[in-house]
């Protein structure tokens, strides 16, 4: 038998997605599920990622490689915002894009965030997106480096397809 829905949970998968070794793309996002405190934080490198994002946001270069993280946002409280944490190597600034405009075709952004400047629920309408973890538009060409999401609640999980056979 063959069963296919989609299903909107909460976070079920917290520690196998905090972290992942292989490339996080516009076609392969990660996913960053969490508990309902926000843990655990999402860690990683935007080194070896996404290299084709050229555009975000109509007004901003990515000058290397990207780490794509793929959120849903609802209406209920369930955080109030999202803090990053740069290293050393590259300015970290974040683009939240809606999924209907794609990932690398230069839309225009919901809303930023940089290591001083956290993104808001408020800013956030409901619905699906990418978050788009880069350098700086400044940096030098290739600039990357390590980086540290960390919400105070929780994004949900959306499941595209459920199959039992």
């Amino acid at each position: 038998m063959r069963v296919s829905a989609a299903v909107s949970m909460g976070a079920i998968i917290a520690a196998a997605s905090a972290s992942v070794a292989s490339a996080q793309t516009c076609a392969a996002p990660a996913i960053w599920a969490m508990d309902s405190s926000g843990n655990p934080a999402l860690t990683g490198t935007t080194c070896g990622h996404e290299t084709g994002i050229v555009g975000i946001c109509q007004n901003f270069t990515a000058p290397g490689q990207a780490y794509v993280v793929h959120v849903n946002i609802i209406n209920a409280g369930t955080f109030t915002q999202i803090v990053f944490v740069g290293g050393a190597g590259y300015t970290l600034a974040a683009y939240l894009v809606p999924e209907a405009s794609g990932c690398n075709a230069n839309a225009p952004c919901t809303t930023t965030g940089d290591g001083t400047t956290p993104m808001l629920h408020a800013d956030m309408p409901p619905g699906a997106y990418y978050l788009i973890i880069t350098g700086a538009d400044f940096d030098i060409p290739g600039a990357c480096g390590t980086f540290t999401l960390q919400s105070n609640g929780f994004l949900p999980v959306t499941l595209q397809s459920f199959d039992i056979d």
